[in-house]
């Protein structure tokens, strides 16, 4: 098997809710958002079939802005869309991890360098307190926070870079990795392992700094050590490589 997924079946929301009233034309919005979140937080786990007639029961709603809502999600790479017209959420390809870990670094140094270049005083504050805000997640031990508050806080930075495209590439990246992220802090908090923890205050810190100071080249380098930090575990855990080295020269990125 190339793909870590469980064998499809009818998903069931991990918290039971009411049907609530909506908003007239907000129904496809609503949907969309709340399968989103329990996706990318794992209560609805890679490969659970999604049924068009149950998650309309479950959202009073009728099916056109259910199936609106997994076509969205499909476009993100978040549900699947089999052969029969089904849908399941998407498994993760185990292959496709490297690229993954690739790419995640790869724009974590760019906006971060360009971060310390750009940053403005306001934006630098939102960094601040959103580094403040996971250091004390990571330190309660709340993994969900922990992992929402570091998707935050490097498109916090992202959008401090200057460039708005890195932010829509950088947001599609974290938001395809949260899943796998969160399987891995899983296994790890139930290993009681909790060395990485620290490593992550330090790096979160240490790229915090080089941005306060605009130092372009230490907030890149604080920036590699922080997606190294969970990269290598990863690729350590399923017996992968990644695919090359990767430099920044003046903001454009090269392959070695």
């Amino acid at each position: 098997m190339t793909s870590v997924a469980r064998n499809a079946r009818k998903s069931k929301p991990a918290i039971d809710r009411a049907p609530v009233k909506r908003v007239r034309g907000s129904g496809a919005h609503t949907v969309y958002e709340d399968l989103r979140r329990d996706i990318l937080g794992l209560a609805m786990e890679p490969g659970v079939l999604l049924d068009e007639t149950e998650l309309a029961q479950r959202f009073n709603l009728s099916r056109s802005p259910i199936r609106e809502a997994l076509i969205r999600l499909s476009a993100e790479g978040l549900v699947q869309t089999l052969r029969n017209r089904s849908s399941i959420v998407a498994p993760f390809d185990v292959a496709a991890i490297p690229s993954f870990l690739d790419a995640m670094e790869l724009l974590y140094r760019l906006t971060t360098r360009l971060a310390a270049l750009n940053r403005k005083p306001s934006q630098l504050a939102d960094i601040q307190e959103i580094q403040r805000q996971h250091d004390n997640a990571t330190k309660r031990g709340d993994t969900t926070s922990m992992i929402n508050l570091n998707r935050d806080f490097h498109l916090a930075i992202a959008k401090a870079s200057g460039n708005s495209l890195y932010v829509g590439w950088l947001r599609q990246v974290l938001d395809q990795g949260q899943r796998l992220l969160g399987l891995y802090l899983d296994e790890v908090s139930d290993r009681h392992d909790r060395s990485l923890d620290q490593q992550w205050l330090d790096t979160h810190m240490m790229i915090v700094r080089a941005i306060e100071k605009r130092d372009p080249d230490a907030a890149e380098d604080a920036a590699r050590r922080d997606a190294e930090t969970i990269s290598k575990r990863m690729l350590e855990r399923f017996a992968l490589r990644q695919s090359g080295e990767m430099s920044i020269e003046s903001g454009r990125a090269h392959k070695q």
